[in-house]
């Protein structure tokens, strides 16, 4: 049985490990696999950490414990805190654990460089939709409907995909010195 990496919005200093213990739906990511894999690839220890964070090394050990049923849950704002420290960027923080989940997918070198991609496509993605969005004229917020959410995403993925192919297409045309096919 699996423990998240809770990320609750309160910034309590400290949840019992018993309160922290609970089931992993599969649907819920856990952070926790990804934050030791980046101590350990930057040869840092909980004291290190604790040291950069501000956070007690008791309680990173227990929200960072690698038995998930001896966890307490993560703070959100801990988890800005230990990104911070290891140098990991949010969004990045996310996409892989997402990525994560599909471990054929993380095994696949084609798609090494996606994460970091991916981080790159919607760091400011909000912010620069909001201010298209208000250079419509007679928008004023209310046309916006969550269905449309699945419909930009095939969008984006069939135009990203479109690209890619223009990409390829355009580097097997210069390898065959096909330079002005049109």
């Amino acid at each position: 049985m699996q423990s998240v990496a809770a990320i609750e919005l309160e910034t309590s200093a400290f949840l019992p490990a018993e309160a922290g213990a609970r089931a992993l739906k599969p649907a819920e990511p856990d952070y926790v696999p990804l934050i030791n894999t980046a101590m350990d690839n930057q040869k840092l220890g909980v004291r290190q950490i604790a040291i950069k964070t501000g956070i007690s090394k008791t309680r990173l050990g227990r929200i960072l414990h690698r038995d998930p049923n001896q966890r307490a849950p993560m703070t959100l704002p801990e988890f800005q805190t230990i990104l911070r420290a290891l140098n990991m960027d949010l969004m990045h923080a996310i996409i892989s654990v997402e990525m994560a989940r599909d471990l054929e997918l993380m095994g696949d070198e084609r798609f090494a460089t996606l994460v970091t991609m991916l981080s790159t496509l919607f760091q400011g993605l909000p912010h620069r939709i909001i201010e298209a969005l208000r250079e419509l004229d007679g928008m004023d917020g209310t046309e916006i409907r969550k269905e449309w959410g699945g419909y930009f995403q095939a969008a984006v993925i069939r135009k990203m995909v479109g690209e890619i192919s223009n990409v390829l297409r355009r580097r097997a045309d210069d390898e065959d010195g096909n330079f002005f096919n049109l």
